[in-house]
């Protein structure tokens, strides 16, 4: 495992983390059990993985409960992110919950501070500081010693640079993939402003992995797309898999090549079982080649810039 400053917060994180949406989560990924989540855990914990990522409504708040089980005795070693605003009884950004759902938060993880805490994927008024009272607020839980670190998770570079310019934010978790590429130079910018950015979605819900096609059928949270939207995924996705690098896996070039952003820390590839886990662990092998970084990179921009694919 290598490891990366988190901008200027004076955490080091894990280049390859673990997204915790899927564990205990029955309902939207057809995840692992109780028992085989808490391995999961084990195992990257033995791997050398020091971030983890959940949220107050993945797996109706099973997702963080679990994290807090598997991470006692090690809650030292590690740095652990969560988010506001979306709860298992649906979505509440009002500013007077923000601390009600940090204390919830704590007490699911069994810890006493949040290293980490996004406001989760919000309306566009909340990445604006000067039309919002949340980062002030953010601030006050700063300053008391209930989190270190406080940022939005987002999508879109209009959205980072209004982070940016308007907030005090050093932590950014953003969607960046060979797919999503609009993004890559508002991360760098933030990065060289000192702030920390996690990479969600990087393996485009299982297709960067080369799993699926125009005929896969989805039944959990990936059924939103449309036949048409198949067909043009599993088309690129085809395109992608002419580029993966000779010896590399395709799990492993879709990961570094996020990695290959200055201004990423880590990245959260979410993880139903202990063999998917030590997959994605391998992008923490070499660089990706500078020819495959370049290829991935026209990819984008002849065949996707300016007509989104979407998640």
């Amino acid at each position: 495992m290598r490891y990366r400053e988190f901008g200027t917060t004076g955490l080091t994180v894990s280049e390859v983390g673990l997204g915790a949406w899927q564990l205990g989560n029955a309902k939207d990924w057809n995840g692992p059990d109780e028992q085989e989540s808490l391995a999961i855990i084990g195992a990257a914990l033995d791997a050398g993985v020091t971030f983890f990522d959940t949220a107050p409504n993945y797996a109706a708040g099973r997702s963080g409960e679990l994290l807090g089980r598997g991470l006692r005795g090690h809650r030292d070693e590690v740095v652990v992110c969560t988010k506001f605003g979306h709860t298992p009884q649906g979505p509440d950004f009002a500013p007077e919950s923000l601390r009600g759902s940090v204390e919830r938060s704590l007490r699911q993880l069994q810890t006493d501070v949040i290293d980490i805490l996004l406001i989760h994927s919000p309306p566009p008024e909340l990445y604006d500081g000067r039309r919002t009272p949340h980062y002030e607020l953010l601030e006050d839980l700063k300053r008391e010693g209930l989190i270190r670190a406080y940022g939005a998770s987002l999508d879109w570079p209009d959205e980072i640079d209004t982070v940016l310019e308007t907030t005090r934010s050093k932590a950014l978790e953003v969607y960046l993939s060979v797919f999503h590429q609009e993004p890559w130079e508002a991360i760098e910018r933030a990065g060289s402003a000192g702030v920390g950015s996690v990479v969600k979605v990087a393996l485009e819900s299982g297709w960067l992995a080369g799993k699926y096609d125009a005929n896969s059928v989805f039944s959990d949270v990936r059924a939103r797309w449309t036949p048409e939207q198949l067909q043009r995924r599993a088309a690129l996705t085809a395109r992608f898999l002419e580029l993966v690098p000779e010896g590399w896996t395709p799990v492993q070039t879709a990961l570094r090549f996020v990695l290959a952003n200055s201004g990423v820390a880590t990245v959260i590839p979410g993880t139903k079982s202990i063999a998917q886990l030590e997959t994605s662990l391998r992008a923490a092998d070499g660089d990706l080649p500078e020819d495959a970084l370049a290829g991935l990179r026209k990819l984008y921009a002849e065949q996707i810039a300016g007509d989104p694919v979407g998640w």
